[in-house]
């Protein structure tokens, strides 16, 4: 009989994650993982086969709790596009105890040479997906009520918002200043097709 876990999964899959958010996928080795999970190299390649798997692991978690949490806290709001700015602007509050935006997880790995493997570009895509389909869900609720125009192509404009949000994210991630105005512009846009 083997030795007991000394962590379960879901605690590995929280400090990697710190990891690669932090660091960068391309920068975290598996002796970085080694030391920061606790664990040696051949449990975590028994847990998740590879580094790539583990991040894969990683970035569905993070869109399952983070992505979804956030479309759920922000998107559920009565008027669609004061939750859609609610939305966008709480990118640029900074996690607890830090002092910066730290971003996005799908947004920085999307930038690291990592990112082009089958695997993590599926994931990716996934996120990406999770919250363009927010956006035009959201969308589709602002026509409903009024607030953008009927004619609107909520596919497009959905498109469009996540690529702003994209850069949003890099931007408050970078400390770039009075990144609030950008975001109004961007409403105001929303709101007045």
């Amino acid at each position: 009989m083997g030795r007991p876990r000394k962590f379960d999964d879901d605690m590995v899959l929280d400090r990697a994650t710190e990891l690669f958010w932090r660091y960068g996928v391309d920068a975290v080795s598996i002796r970085d993982l080694e030391v920061g999970l606790d664990l040696k190299a051949p449990s975590i390649y028994r847990r998740f086969e590879s580094k790539e798997q583990l991040l894969v692991r990683c970035l569905d978690r993070y869109v399952d709790q983070t992505v979804g949490g956030r479309v759920r806290r922000f998107l559920d709001d009565d008027d669609p596009l004061r939750g859609l700015r609610a939305f966008f602007a709480s990118v640029l509050r900074p996690h607890a105890g830090e002092q910066h935006p730290r971003g996005c997880l799908l947004t920085t790995t999307a930038g690291h040479a990592e990112a082009t493997t089958p695997d993590i570009r599926a994931a990716l895509d996934r996120g990406f997906g999770t919250i363009e389909a927010a956006f035009r869900r959201q969308l589709e609720r602002a026509k409903a009520a009024g607030q953008v125009d009927a004619c609107t192509d909520t596919e497009s404009v959905a498109k469009a918002l996540l690529m702003s949000l994209q850069g949003l994210l890099v931007l408050a991630r970078s400390g770039a200043g009075d990144l609030q105005a950008g975001i109004e512009a961007t409403m105001r846009a929303v709101g007045s097709n």
